[in-house]
């Protein structure tokens, strides 16, 4: 299908059986005068009847394409399986719960094709937020600019707009702990950001507890970077090295001191010893899985971002034929 001008507007869909229809419903009259669109919807596991009103939807626009999934996978995993559906030269993903409007997904959709540039993230400018919201907001731009090289400092929203064939790559990666945003500053650093709005939450509430946006937070950690086998390499490193010293230190004393060391002495220096070589052993482990899981989280993220025609074959084709133009003569 000739995707050009297409807009693919993907929503995680998870417990808003109240709600949805409002919300795929305002994109639509939103969008239906400006541009050719499609919504894709992503049941992710939602344990209400929100499969009713999809299906409803579905039926009544064809523009409107949704899958179920079994099981609960997370939000990011579910945004990755909408990645692989759409069909749109341009992605947008956003919430399904009304918090942003179709006019936030038009400014970073339009700033993604007017600036050339490969994804564009929302901004909001006036956000109300419950405390875990906010603590997990100030994680995760922490954890940007730590190990995702977000070093402009880039919002990382759930608002944002992708080119399409990115994020159908994106939708091809096959990861049990994916973190979108992580893949995306790994295959182009062609990323800006719009100011968008961001409305109060009217109705439901977030299905994100502080505990749970907490071990969200560790689960993007672990899996974006080797930070934590370094902090134990360098700790079991020095641990050990803390234990020769104390041992080396222990040994110079009983020599200088021309008396047999006590009881607990010998014991004590054996023991640091042993850990010296235990926390040395445990160092080069670290190094080693740090370098095999770099191996095998960054396979599969190459992105092709342009593919620029050569002149020089056409040229020598042309020659060619001149060549043989002339033999014939």
């Amino acid at each position: 299908m000739d995707s050009d001008g297409l807009l693919s507007v993907v929503i995680p869909v998870y417990r808003s059986e109240a709600y949805l229809a409002e919300t795929v419903r305002a994109f639509v009259a939103f969008l239906e005068p400006r541009t050719r669109f499609e919504v894709v919807l992503v049941n992710d596991g939602s344990p209400d009847r929100v499969d009713d009103v999809i299906r409803d939807l579905c039926a009544a626009d064809p523009r409107i394409r949704a899958i179920t999934l079994g099981h609960n996978i997370g939000q990011h995993r579910a945004t990755l399986r909408g990645f692989a559906l759409t069909r749109g030269e341009v992605v947008v993903t956003v919430d399904d719960d009304g918090q942003n409007p179709p006019q936030s997904a038009w400014a970073v959709a339009t700033a993604l094709v007017e600036q050339d540039l490969d994804v564009v993230y929302g901004r909001f400018q006036s956000v109300e937020q419950s405390l875990p919201r906010r603590l997990a907001s100030r994680l995760n731009r922490w954890l940007s600019r730590r190990t995702i090289h977000n070093d402009r400092d880039v919002a990382i929203t759930n608002v944002r707009a992708l080119r399409g064939d990115l994020a159908r790559a994106l939708g091809a990666v096959q990861s049990p702990y994916p973190y979108i945003d992580a893949l995306v500053f790994r295959m182009t650093r062609h990323v800006g950001e719009v100011p968008v709005e961001q409305r109060a939450r009217e109705r439901g509430q977030s299905t994100y507890s502080l505990s749970r946006l907490f071990a969200l937070w560790i689960s993007h950690l672990t899996s974006l970077t080797v930070l934590p086998l370094q902090f134990a390499m360098v700790g079991s490193f020095s641990v050990s090295a803390l234990g020769f010293l104390i041992g080396i230190a222990q040994l110079v004393r009983v020599l200088v001191e021309q008396r047999a060391p006590a009881g607990w002495l010998s014991l004590f220096v054996s023991v640091t010893f042993l850990f010296s070589v235990l926390f040395a052993f445990l160092g080069i482990i670290s190094a080693y899985l740090g370098r095999m899981y770099v191996s095998l989280n960054e396979r599969d993220l190459v992105w092709t971002r342009t593919v620029h025609p050569s002149r020089g074959a056409a040229e020598l084709r042309q020659g060619a034929r001149r060549d043989a133009a002339g033999s014939g003569g």
